[in-house]
């Protein structure tokens, strides 16, 4: 079974980036049911697939909320931060 802290950061990822893809997307939000469950699939990631279809499923028993399966390939390579040319400054140590 996927560690706990290995599925949360999975879940954490996709769910910023499933965020990222309905702001560029706002089509896809008029089709997701308002206050529902989304849970993602993964290809070729069963244990993390199973364990997240079984939280979804509880979320439906438990709060009776609708649940939306969101099935992807995967996760594009990271492209790196959009800042461009920061200037970081810390500030000296205050006495």
């Amino acid at each position: 079974m996927i560690h706990p802290h290995d599925f949360a950061r999975k879940q954490m990822e996709l769910t910023a980036e499933f965020a990222q893809y309905v702001v560029d997307h706002p089509e896809v939000d008029e089709t997701l049911p308002a206050e529902s469950y989304i849970y993602f699939e993964v290809v070729a990631e069963d244990e993390f697939n199973r364990y997240s279809r079984e939280l979804a499923e509880k979320q439906l028993r438990e709060e009776g909320l609708p649940i939306v399966r969101v099935r992807v390939k995967g996760l594009a390579p990271r492209q790196g931060s959009r800042l461009i040319e920061p200037v970081i400054e810390p500030s000296p140590a205050l006495a």
